[in-house]
C-alpha cells in the first residue's frame, strides 16, 4: 500500500512539472532525464514565443516608456507564483478526496477573498516600492503597474482554483495543465493587461 501512495504521489509531482510517465528519479541515467524533460522544455519555447507575441503588439509603447521592461517580469513572476499556489492547494484537494468539483463556490470564494487580501497588499508594497526605486517622472508607472499587479494576482488565484475544477469536471487528469503552462498562460494576460493600462493612460 505504501509503495502505491508513494508512486502515485511521485507521478502527481512529477505531471505538475511537466515530467509525463513517472520514470525518472533521482539517480536516473542522463539519456532518461533529457528523453523526460526536453520534449515539454521544447513545446516550453513555444508557449514563451505565444506570450511574447502580446509583447509586441506594444513595441512602440515600450520604445516610449523603456522602464516597463524592467517592471513586467516582476509582474508576471507575482501573478505565476499565486497561479502555482493555488493550483498546487486545489489539485491536492482534489487528489486526496478533501474536496469535490461541488465545491467550487466554495472554493472560488475563498480564493477570491484571499486574492483580494494578496492583491492589495502585493498592489500596495509595490507602489511604495515603485516611488522609492524610480524617478519622479517614472512613478506613474510604478502606480499603473500596481494596479496591474493587484488585478493580475486576483485573476491568477482565480484561475489557479477553477482549471483544475474544470478538468476534474471533464473527467480530466487535472495533473494534465503544468505550473508552467499555467504560468505561460498568465504571462500573456499580465503583459496585455498592464501593456493596455499603460496605453490607456498615454491616451
Amino acid at each position: 500500500m505504501e509503495n502505491i501512495l508513494k508512486k502515485e504521489a511521485t507521478q502527481e509531482i512529477q505531471k505538475l512539472a511537466s515530467l509525463r510517465g513517472g520514470d525518472e528519479a533521482a539517480l536516473s541515467s542522463p539519456q532518461v532525464t533529457i528523453r523526460k524533460r526536453l520534449p515539454w522544455l521544447l513545446a516550453n519555447i513555444g508557449l514563451y514565443i505565444g506570450a511574447a507575441s502580446a509583447i509586441a503588439l506594444f513595441q512602440n509603447v515600450i520604445s516610449l516608456v523603456p522602464v516597463l521592461a524592467v517592471i513586467m517580469p516582476i509582474l508576471s513572476n507575482t501573478s505565476g507564483n499565486v497561479a502555482i499556489q493555488a493550483f498546487s492547494v486545489t489539485v491536492r484537494g482534489l487528489s486526496v478526496g478533501e474536496v469535490t468539483p461541488q465545491d467550487t463556490l466554495k472554493i472560488l470564494r475563498k480564493e477570491i477573498l484571499a486574492g483580494l487580501g494578496t492583491a492589495t497588499a502585493l498592489g500596495i508594497s509595490f507602489s511604495i516600492l515603485c516611488l522609492i526605486w524610480f524617478t519622479p517622472s517614472e512613478r506613474w508607472v510604478g502606480l499603473v503597474a500596481a494596479t496591474a499587479m493587484a488585478i493580475n494576482v486576483l485573476i491568477a488565484a482565480i484561475l489557479g482554483a477553477l482549471v483544475p475544477i474544470g478538468l476534474k469536471q471533464l473527467n480530466l487528469d487535472p495533473a494534465l495543465i503544468s505550473g508552467a503552462l499555467l504560468t505561460t498562460m498568465l504571462d500573456a494576460v499580465s503583459f496585455i493587461s498592464f501593456l493596455s493600462l499603460i496605453s490607456v493612460v498615454l491616451g
